[in-house]
């Protein structure tokens, strides 16, 4: 376990990283950052066990983190916002 462990920390170095252990062979990694917000993901065995499977959900991660950190409005948010009708064409 603590290959895998280290190879996220590195990955992450940023964040504290744990895992724990799943009964399915997979892991529950959690990332923390200074200000103690915390991002779990729970990794499949087969996932970590291959090569392209695991560069694919650390990319994921990676992103995941970008979208968290820009702070995007909400969707209520979005929502919210005036609506108008869309024009309309009509052939001649």
């Amino acid at each position: 376990m603590s290959l895998i462990q280290d190879k996220f920390a590195s990955v992450f170095s940023n964040y504290d990283v744990t895992t724990q252990s799943r009964p399915d062979g997979g892991i529950l990694l959690t990332l923390r950052n200074s200000e103690g917000k915390q991002v779990k993901r729970s990794i499949s065995y087969q996932q970590l066990h291959t090569a392209d499977q695991l560069t694919w959900v650390i990319s994921a991660i990676r992103r995941d983190l970008a979208e968290q950190a820009s702070d995007l409005p909400q969707i209520s948010m979005l929502q919210s916002q005036n609506r108008f009708a869309l024009p309309t064409y009509h052939s001649a």
